[in-house]
């Protein structure tokens, strides 16, 4: 907004393209090609920059409803999920899409998925205009009263542009961005190898989680990871109450010298009976676990983790969908890699 003085009062007066165009010295048109970013049109570095330096000068906000008529986009698209909001999961995934629709001048409604029949709620929003396109956060396990075949089916049916991230389907038709739950132990054992490590162990989830399919799919990770670096001796698995029966096992001659903890939420208890027992990590005993918290930083010590790149899926599958809604009909499966954050619970052998 600018202020304008009448008479001696003072208004507040909505800037417009025409101000914009005004300050920058350029025409009408220049300006909206510029903040609509037109790839059909040529603009010279300087001169974009002249109108973004105006915009922002000004403090220009484009008229979303007037730009949505003229473009017959709503300017808006979906994050759909089942998880809680207050879960880092969903906040760091919708931070990564907020960023790439604020790229694209969009913006971002959150649907929550109560079951199958919300994907009509979906539909009902993309029919109405509401929304442009959605993106899926779902579960890799199944959740109780959703089929999620059935509804992929119906956003489908209904050619609503869609990405899915995560999910218990491959549907070919449609476009994936996964959590690399397998990749996850996999790289933690490859970290603790290349560190001199030749003995680990795992220590799997409680049991009310030990089934789960993301659980299984570190569980494989790991077991590979053993095999093909040849860590034959390593097949070692616990949880955290049979690791306290066997607690001796880590201070004989031939002890684990690294345990892999599933998630960062085991790892509290695993440091707190390995200290009970006078047990020291890193000097006796490596650590690390396979998702990284905000908590990993406060336990003591620090723990070691590996990063799922969550923010960047969320990025990442936002990019996908704003290029499908620009013609790209390219199908993308896609898995981000996992990376070692290193705190103070693992050491060199």
């Amino acid at each position: 907004m600018v202020l304008r003085f009448v008479q001696g009062r003072c208004f507040m007066k909505l800037v417009t393209i025409k101000d914009v165009a005004k300050e920058a010295g350029v025409s009408i048109s220049v300006v909206s090609y510029v903040l609509n970013n037109n790839p059909n049109v040529s603009i010279t570095d300087k001169t974009r920059s002249k109108v973004l330096d105006a915009a922002k000068k000004l403090n220009y906000k484009p008229n979303s409803i007037a730009r949505s008529m003229r473009t017959k986009k709503t300017m808006m698209i979906c994050l759909a999920t089942f998880w809680d909001v207050s879960d880092s999961v969903f906040t760091d995934v919708l931070k990564g899409v907020d960023n790439i629709a604020e790229e694209n001048q969009y913006s971002v409604i959150y649907c929550n998925i109560k079951d199958h029949t919300t994907s009509q709620k979906i539909i009902d929003l993309y029919k109405q205009r509401q929304i442009d396109g959605v993106i899926l956060l779902l579960h890799v396990d199944p959740m109780e009263n959703f089929d999620e075949a059935d509804f992929i089916r119906h956003i489908k049916q209904n050619h609503v542009p869609a990405v899915i991230i995560n999910g218990r389907t491959e549907d070919l038709e449609l476009n994936y961005v996964y959590i690399d739950y397998y990749s996850s132990t996999y790289t933690a054992v490859r970290f603790l190898y290349r560190l001199g490590h030749r003995r680990m162990c795992y220590v799997l989830p409680d049991k009310h989680e030990v089934s789960t399919n993301q659980a299984i799919q570190r569980k494989k990770g790991y077991k590979d990871a053993v095999n093909d670096f040849g860590l034959a001796e390593s097949d070692l698995f616990f949880d955290n109450e049979s690791l306290v029966k066997h607690i001796d096992l880590f201070k004989a001659d031939r002890k684990p010298s690294a345990v892999i903890v599933n998630k960062t939420a085991y790892a509290t208890s695993l440091l707190r009976t390995f200290a009970e027992n006078q047990i020291k990590v890193p000097e006796d005993i490596s650590v690390i676990a396979c998702n990284d918290q905000s908590t990993a930083d406060y336990l003591t010590p620090a723990l070691t983790t590996v990063r799922i790149p969550i923010y960047e899926i969320g990025e990442t599958s936002a990019g996908i969908l704003f290029e499908l809604l620009k013609g790209n009909s390219s199908i993308i499966k896609q898995k981000l890699s996992n990376e070692v954050v290193e705190r103070k619970s693992h050491r060199k052998i």
